[in-house]
């Protein structure tokens, strides 16, 4: 529930921008949102780790988790899209087109992000500007292992060793800002969010894992601390760079144990796909300009409604097909950390 909340305010956030709607609704930074993602994203996929039987389960069960839906999404839009191509067939399936699914096969959008005569007339003509953060999922996946076997190797307390990784990580976002501020070069806006960036969110989930329990017990106290935390992160920027980590942290983890007010979806996870297809589909009620036939409000809740009808199918007919649960699990070692 907590990752379908922060996929639709994702989801908002890419709408005003898309349609370029001027509006001061919108007091969360975006980017935070998807930081969010990050930090359960450690907590879960952490959790993953330490049931897996082996590296080999580990990877598996990733695979089975974020490829499917992620490959169908990319040929679907790649094929549909011609519809509203400029151009004929014989010049959309072309080379660019080619380079289009391969790169973006391989997680690599940055190499060819848009598809030929397609949202030429659009504020932006990127097909779906949120496959960025796919890529850094799957090198926070393997990062986990490598983490992990490194952390024993040297023989070394584990909350000292990913406390280091947490404060390497911040220094890194930090310096990357320090140079933007000093050459204006616009690049390291994208250097900052790679994995050297996100890697503090990743094992901040990590190590709420493995302080579960104390979480559980003193999640109201968390929650207020970091709403407070990013509180001070907001009104005072410079401190951002160390707040947010620990702030986001501090506020999505205990939202998770208080109360249950997620439980009414039960097993339906369409999150996941959610943040795969409504950038692509916002793009799509741009591109019909949609707001100036209808007005902002109608086109809002109708993409919306096409949001959640797609995500719902391809949860269903793709990405929960794939899943298999309950195989491979082994207890957890609280002492190291590890694998037990």
């Amino acid at each position: 529930m907590l990752r379908l909340l922060l996929a639709l305010y994702i989801f908002v956030v890419h709408f005003v921008e898309l349609s370029e709607v001027d509006t001061r609704l919108l007091f969360i930074y975006g980017p935070d949102c998807v930081r969010g993602f990050f930090v359960i994203s450690g907590f879960l996929i952490y959790a993953s780790w330490c049931r897996s039987s082996s590296l080999k389960s580990y990877f598996i069960k990733r695979g089975r988790r974020i490829l499917p839906s992620y490959f169908f999404i990319i040929v679907f839009f790649s094929i549909a899209l011609f519809a509203v191509s400029a151009l004929p067939a014989s010049d959309y399936f072309g080379e660019e087109w080619l380079r289009y699914l391969g790169s973006n096969l391989v997680f690599s959008n940055f190499v060819q992000p848009t598809l030929p005569g397609v949202f030429t007339e659009n504020h932006l003509d990127v097909v779906n500007g949120s496959l960025w953060t796919i890529k850094i999922e799957l090198m926070c996946y393997i990062a986990l292992p490598l983490m992990m076997y490194v952390c024993r190797k040297i023989k070394i307390n584990p909350f000292i060793f990913f406390g280091g990784v947490i404060l390497l990580s911040v220094a890194y976002t930090f310096v990357c800002h320090r140079m933007l501020e000093s050459t204006g070069d616009a690049r390291y806006v994208i250097y900052a969010r790679q994995i050297g960036g996100q890697l503090a969110y990743f094992v901040l989930g990590m190590m709420f894992y493995e302080l579960q329990h104390l979480v559980v017990r003193h999640k109201y106290k968390l929650f207020a601390v970091g709403f407070a935390a990013i509180a001070v992160a907001y009104a005072f920027p410079v401190t951002a760079f160390f707040v947010k980590p620990f702030a986001i942290a501090m506020i999505v983890i205990p939202a998770a144990f208080i109360g249950r007010w997620g439980y009414w979806l039960g097993s339906a996870d369409i999150s996941y796909d959610f943040y795969l297809l409504h950038f692509p589909v916002i793009q799509l009620f741009v591109h019909f300009k949609a707001v100036d036939s209808i007005g902002v409000t109608a086109t809002l809740l109708l993409s919306l409604a096409a949001v959640i009808l797609l995500s719902s199918l391809s949860w269903h007919f793709i990405g929960k097909r794939f899943l298999r649960r309950g195989s491979g699990r082994v207890a957890v070692s609280r002492a190291d950390g590890a694998q037990s």
